[in-house]
């Protein structure tokens, strides 16, 4: 993608318990790790809803085996919920519903689960790069939270990569790093949204994340957020929220807001990816969850709104 591309870029147009055994193999290009920084982790997600005699739509995402994540034993209780399973856009979701919903119910969902580090070698995006496959390009359009095709999202870009391009700087990924580390100041208290981080000049974590997709989208080079849990957490929260990043046939994690090029710790736990949230729910008056995390003998619970 040319400089001059970067500047106008357009961006295509946009039961019932479930029990589940499984063991798969790792692909041969899978990223390093010795296997004693494996963990072994039971994970319980309970997740309370409330209805006010609305039909209730629910999707949980439950989490992938990959390369560096692999679900041993799972178990769903949709505690009268419908459910179904579906695949969508890599994502694996729980798909529940209850017609004319009342009172309060706890669905639950628990799993055995086998972790290791990811350490990728992060090769150079170069700017001028040719355009990605057609079936990519779901991961450069702007979505709602993702603002890549804005006038001001794309001025901010080329102001800051305007001088680093003159000086020879060929990677547009390092540029977008860099611009998101450099160009705003991180704040727990700040903006989540793209736009309102551009114009304030600081940004939440969560905001600085969606900020390095947003300029990768820009770019030319496919990315999306992640939804996880951090397993290693004890304090109020686990959520997690981090970058993937797609570079050959590889997705490629990162987190600007937590300085991980590349890598992710064993304890971080994917459950989807997309800009879209971790719950998506209609008909349903309230929703609150909690996780559990076993280790051995010792557990661990934090409970989120």
């Amino acid at each position: 993608m040319s400089f001059a591309r970067i500047a106008f870029l357009a961006v295509p147009a946009l039961a019932l318990v479930l029990a589940i055994e499984t063991e798969n193999a790792r692909p041969q290009n899978a990223p390093e790790a010795p296997p004693s920084e494996e963990i072994v982790r039971k994970v319980r997600l309970s997740v309370r809803v409330e209805g006010d005699g609305r039909d209730a739509y629910l999707e949980i995402p439950l989490p992938v085996s990959d390369e560096r994540q692999t679900v041993l034993v799972e178990k769903l209780q949709p505690r009268g919920f419908r459910v179904e399973e579906v695949e969508r856009d890599g994502n694996r979701l729980a798909i529940l519903s209850h017609p004319a919903f009342e009172g309060r119910k706890r669905i639950t969902y628990e799993a055995t689960v086998r972790l290791r580090p990811a350490r990728f070698e992060v090769p150079e995006v170069p700017v001028a790069a040719d355009d990605p496959p057609r079936e990519e390009w779901k991961w450069l359009r702007p979505t709602r939270q993702l603002q890549s095709a804005s006038p001001l999202i794309r001025e901010k870009l080329i102001d800051y990569a305007r001088p680093r391009l003159a000086e020879g700087e060929n990677d547009a990924l390092r540029i977008c790093w860099d611009l998101v580390k450099t160009g705003y100041r991180r704040k727990k208290d700040g903006s989540k949204t793209v736009l309102k981080a551009t114009r304030t000049g600081h940004a939440a974590p969560k905001g600085m994340e969606r900020l390095l997709a947003t300029f990768l989208r820009t770019s030319g080079v496919p990315s999306r957020p992640v939804h996880g849990v951090d397993l290693g957490l004890s304090r109020k929260k686990r959520s997690r929220f981090w970058v993937e990043v797609k570079v050959g046939d590889e997705w490629i994690p990162m987190s600007v807001s937590r300085d991980l090029w590349g890598e992710l710790p064993a304890e971080y736990l994917k459950l989807a990816h997309g800009d879209r949230p971790l719950f998506v729910r209609d008909g349903i008056a309230s929703l609150s969850f909690r996780w559990r995390v076993s280790d051995v003998e010792n557990a661990r619970e934090v409970i989120e709104p």
